[in-house]
């Protein structure tokens, strides 16, 4: 079991990676080199994927210093579930899911 813990937490890592990269350093990376705004093209990452291998490798890892690694890595993944819920937040979304549409004139 702790081989795969292992395992998804290596993989998990990777995809988190990725999913930061291209959300955050990709586009001053494409700058520097020479490019524009106009010719960046964004590339979308793995969502929820990287969070969910690390999430899985938690439970399997023999130490509690490797879970709270993987743990720590997790929220930089950008693709995460908890970035979804803090954009939602952020955004005011989510006290309409919470607590409904106070001005529908019922």
């Amino acid at each position: 079991m702790a081989l795969t813990g292992y395992i998804l937490m290596g993989i998990g890592s990777f995809i988190t990676a990725i999913n930061f990269y291209l959300s955050f350093l990709r586009f001053p990376v494409h700058l520097a080199c020479g490019g524009s705004r106009e010719t960046y093209q964004h590339i979308s990452g793995f969502p929820l994927v990287g969070s969910l291998l690390l999430w899985i490798s938690i439970l399997l890892l023999p130490s509690a210093t490797l879970a709270w690694c993987a743990a720590a890595v997790s929220t930089l993944d950008t693709g995460g579930i908890h970035w979804f819920v803090y954009a939602l937040w952020r955004q005011g979304e989510l006290k309409h899911f919470f607590f409904g549409n106070r001005n529908s004139g019922a």
